[in-house]
């Protein structure tokens, strides 16, 4: 868990007339998250593809991910989750800062259950998965999980939403269950950010989304490590060949 004491920073983002200060920690994990969103733009916004009604962010983290989506999409109503009590802490006052965002302390994944979570020191690194980086502390806390598409199912019905026009899932390695989980949502998402831990989960994710979408762009890390923009293949202009 990140360490006792650490400092909070806040930050202030803008885009064009619009502008949101987020709190985060004050450490290189959080400086680095936000260089990956905000200037390398991980999530940056599909040309032609009109903005999404609805987001549904899933391994929020803190809310900087959230906040993207605020600036690039004002008019969106946002629902995000975090599994990591501490980094809910934070996420929960961001979203109050974001507005017309609601954020459970909770996990998605493939069924219901109280799961062993590894809260790392490195809070970027936590996950349901044992820590596959030497020499990062971390501590085990219960936290519970939620079937994703029973769980996205409940809030479409609760809040009236006509689906989740973007879903972004960042979860170090539950990407896969979240997926194959969400069922028909995954098919009405127009846009899809997502992150792989391992080589054959990319390659399963690319299979598995084939289906109804077409890889956008990505940035790949390592071979075991990147992340992908998928489009619905219905969304994407047909070019007729001359």
């Amino acid at each position: 868990m990140q360490a006792a004491g650490t400092p909070l920073k806040t930050t202030h983002f803008k885009r064009g007339d619009h502008g949101l200060d987020l709190v985060g920690r004050d450490d290189s994990s959080s400086a680095l998250v936000i260089r990956e969103i905000f200037h390398d733009r991980v999530y940056a916004p599909v040309p032609g593809i009109a903005p999404p009604r609805v987001v549904l962010d899933i391994g929020a983290h803190t809310g900087f991910s959230s906040g993207f989506f605020r600036l690039m999409y004002p008019n969106a109503a946002i629902f995000c989750v975090e599994p990591d009590p501490e980094s809910f802490a934070i996420l929960a006052g961001n979203a109050e800062r974001i507005g017309n965002c609601r954020a459970f302390n909770l996990g998605l994944f493939e069924r219901d259950t109280v799961a062993h979570f590894n809260a790392a020191r490195i809070s970027v690194l936590s996950s349901l998965f044992p820590m596959k980086y030497d020499g990062v502390p971390a501590q085990s806390a219960a936290v519970q999980l939620r079937h994703a598409g029973a769980f996205a199912g409940e809030l479409a019905a609760q809040h009236d939403l006509p689906g989740f026009d973007l879903i972004k899932i960042d979860t170090e390695g539950a990407e896969l269950a979240i997926l194959g989980a969400l069922g028909d949502r995954v098919a009405q998402a127009h846009v899809i950010h997502l992150e792989f831990h391992s080589h054959a989960d990319r390659r399963a994710i690319d299979d598995l989304l084939c289906r109804t979408h077409v890889l956008c762009h990505g940035r790949i890390e390592r071979p075991d490590l990147g992340t992908l923009t998928y489009v619905a293949t219905r969304l994407i202009p047909q070019r007729h060949p001359r």
